[in-house]
């Protein structure tokens, strides 16, 4: 099967949907499935496991936050009908539609997968005029765009249930991982990618993009309530969505706690490696997250997590105390109570190592591929949920 993905940036540091996309089609290959991707704009990151010639970004022209161009529209016509199907990843920009309109003309059937951009928190609690412009371009596109999908994908059970409380949903829909734990085999050498102002320091590791949706303040505030100890650091290390790094940073000095926190740019390869195998905990707070690719890229190092429980797949996790609300004292009381437990976080460790079997990436692959023929050459229209058991 040949399949197309459509998403509107390849740019590694805007998240974990692109991610998802070259290790997801670069695993299923072995399945039967060859995947190439459609984007905009230059790619960033180095570290992409898909053969680059499978990778098609198209110049972007003047930069706009609609991420249209007129290349797009002429690539999708003349290539759309080499492919058996596409997925079209993310809403409310122009490639989606590009592709949705391709593929209606050309009768490519195709899903669309939403990566959490059709709930809430996203739709609903960004403010009145975004969700009025969403509604709208809803009822001019999106609803279209998903009733003449042949099914919607969504990554958790509970991402599911809550997109159905925006819009009506009456379309079949499949829960599917969009992302699989890779192997990650030993270390390159004990000192590969370490970074200096670690060395000797006990951390805890914030990894991602540094944007408001990802709750950093309550996390900067919690350290400096718990009072953590001088040989501990408190490490961010992802890129900065306009000034808000800035603002974490003054609120880290206004607590008197700048000297404890490291703040890093965009990492990859060996120093991304090293942060996720020597880190203590890695702490994610986010208002809101439908996946959290972060997260299991953590558990594959041995890293255990300590995670607020808007993080959707935080429910395939056993909590051992470590899901927390988005309340700042119990992160806080957390700090306080657990970060020197030795014995507690072994007993974290090997619950996560039994939790991420199922995450495997062979697994993940394998449910992917059969997800596609079910849908495209069986034309399967029930609904189902991944079981990762």
């Amino acid at each position: 099967m040949k399949a197309l993905h459509v998403i509107s940036s390849i740019d590694q540091r805007h998240g974990g949907p692109i991610r998802a996309v070259l290790d997801l089609s670069a695993a299923s290959l072995a399945y039967g499935v060859r995947s190439e991707v459609l984007s905009v704009g230059e790619a960033s990151g180095s570290d992409s496991p898909l053969d680059p010639c499978l990778v098609h970004a198209l110049p972007l022209g003047t930069p706009n936050r609609y991420a249209y161009t007129p290349e797009l529209s002429r690539w999708l016509r003349k290539n759309i009908e080499r492919f058996d199907c596409a997925v079209l990843h993310g809403m409310w920009l122009f490639p989606t539609l590009a592709a949705a309109r391709a593929c209606w003309e050309s009768g490519v059937p195709y899903a669309i997968f939403p990566h959490g951009m059709l709930e809430p928190w996203s739709v609903k609690e960004q403010g009145r005029w975004k969700y009025l412009k969403k509604l709208a371009y809803w009822n001019l596109f999106e609803r279209k765009i998903f009733e003449r999908a042949r099914c919607s994908l969504f990554t958790t059970a509970r991402e599911l249930a809550e997109a159905k409380k925006v819009f009506h949903f009456g379309w079949p829909a499949r829960v599917v991982p969009p992302y699989g734990v890779v192997d990650v085999g030993p270390p390159r050498s004990a000192s590969s990618g370490a970074i200096r102002e670690l060395d000797r320091h006990k951390f805890v590791l914030f990894l991602g993009r540094v944007d408001p949706c990802k709750n950093i303040p309550l996390l900067i505030r919690a350290w400096a309530r718990a009072g953590a100890g001088r040989d501990w650091k408190l490490v961010i290390a992802g890129p900065s969505a306009g000034n808000h790094r800035r603002q974490v940073e003054a609120l880290a000095e206004k607590l008197c706690i700048r000297d404890q926190c490291v703040f890093l740019d965009f990492v990859s390869g060996a120093k991304k490696e090293w942060l996720l195998r020597t880190a203590h905990w890695f702490a994610f707070p986010s208002q809101h997250e439908n996946f959290g690719i972060a997260m299991f890229e953590a558990l594959a190092h041995g890293c255990p997590v300590i995670v607020s429980d808007q993080v959707y797949s935080s429910d395939c996790l056993d909590p051992h105390g470590r899901v927390l609300p988005l309340d700042e004292e119990q992160w806080a009381e957390f700090f306080r109570m657990r970060l020197c437990d030795e014995e507690y976080r072994r007993q974290v460790i090997a619950s996560d190592l039994k939790t991420i079997d199922g995450y495997k990436m062979d697994r993940v692959a394998q449910n992917w591929a059969n997800l596609l023929d079910a849908v495209f050459k069986k034309g399967s229209h029930h609904e189902s949920v991944y079981q990762p058991a």
